[in-house]
């Protein structure tokens, strides 16, 4: 019987270590081939947009989809998630705090195997993304220090007096982007530039650190400049797609500052490795993903399952007869 979980329920369901293993068990899959995943599907409308994302993974017996959308302001983000194998309805989960959750657990999985001996992290940005980064850092790496810049004094002092006491963690509010990073040797970069322009600059770059850029996801936003990407030696992608649809990843192109042949995906990392020593510069670039979205709902779905969390949906929804297998010239089910 299928379950409704809310905003609360993913809360209550998830931790930072079963959404890591989740992640990583979903990207050695891909890497091996086992798992299907779709190009995302923009609809662009008069008051807004909507996206999907689909992804099928064998290992977790689930086949799902995450549909987002905007109107006006809002936006809302829900995943549905099926048994891949009897085609039952498993789940519709609320994406909000999933999503964040998610960004930020797949820069983390990047980060362990690309800097896991870091100890002083300067993060980019202060909202949500950049919250939430802090606080997976914190749980899976032994962090020493943080410093944190925003353009907005207020933002950024908030951001240190309310993770400080919750991490244990010396966080130190900077005024200025290349102060904030000049000791680190993790980077995160998580804003909300939109068309702003970049915020993170190639010369602020420390002589060894792993660079995370995860908050420019559409061909418009922008938080690199475009000379970041010649600085990594090893660039890592959470999909090949994101060369396509980052603003940062596009202009890159355009100036030639962008190599592909410095160029893996996270899949590679997890399933394959690394050839030799980890780089002394690397960046990863993530615009998202279904199997991040599906990965983590279906960790989600069997935690809240466990626990007793959810709304049950009594014969929702109703089951079709039976279709004939699709071959070459049978027409689809409408």
């Amino acid at each position: 019987m299928a379950i409704v979980l809310t905003n609360d329920d993913v809360k209550r369901a998830t931790d930072i270590r079963g959404i890591l293993d989740a992640l990583d068990a979903a990207y050695r899959e891909e890497y091996a081939g086992q798992a299907t995943i779709t190009e995302r599907v923009n609809l662009r409308f008069e008051t807004g947009w909507l996206r999907l994302m689909a992804a099928a993974l064998p290992g977790l017996g689930v086949v799902g989809y995450k549909e987002f959308h905007l109107v006006g302001s809002a936006v809302t983000f829900q995943v549905n998630l099926f048994d891949l194998h009897t085609g039952e309805f498993l789940a519709a989960v609320d994406g909000n705090h999933l999503t964040v959750l998610r960004t930020a657990s797949t820069a983390a999985l990047a980060a362990s195997r690309l800097a896991p001996d870091a100890s002083v992290v300067g993060i980019i940005g202060s909202g949500a993304e950049a919250r939430m980064q802090a606080t997976v850092l914190g749980e899976l790496l032994d962090i020493k220090q943080m410093c944190v810049h925003s353009p907005r004094r207020e933002r950024r002092d908030l951001f240190a007096a309310e993770l400080s006491p919750r991490l244990g963690l010396d966080i130190e509010p900077c005024a200025n982007g290349a102060d904030a990073v000049a000791d680190a040797d993790l980077i995160m970069v998580a804003t909300n530039t939109g068309g702003n322009g970049p915020a993170f600059f190639a010369d602020w770059a420390p002589d060894v650190a792993h660079i995370s850029s995860t908050g420019s996801t559409l061909p418009e936003e922008r938080e690199l400049d475009s000379e970041v990407w010649r600085v990594p030696e090893l660039i890592v992608v959470d999909r090949l797609q994101a060369l396509d649809e980052s603003g940062d990843a596009l202009v890159a192109t355009r100036t030639g500052a962008l190599d592909t042949g410095r160029v893996m995906t996270l899949a590679e990392l997890c399933g394959r490795g690394l050839a030799g020593n980890t780089p002394r510069r690397t960046l990863f670039k993530s615009v998202g993903s279904p199997l991040q979205d599906v990965a983590v709902a279906a960790y989600a779905y069997r935690s809240a399952k466990a626990l007793g969390l959810g709304t049950r949906l009594e014969g929702f929804p109703s089951v079709k007869g039976s279709v004939p297998v699709l071959t070459g010239g049978e027409r689809s089910p409408r």
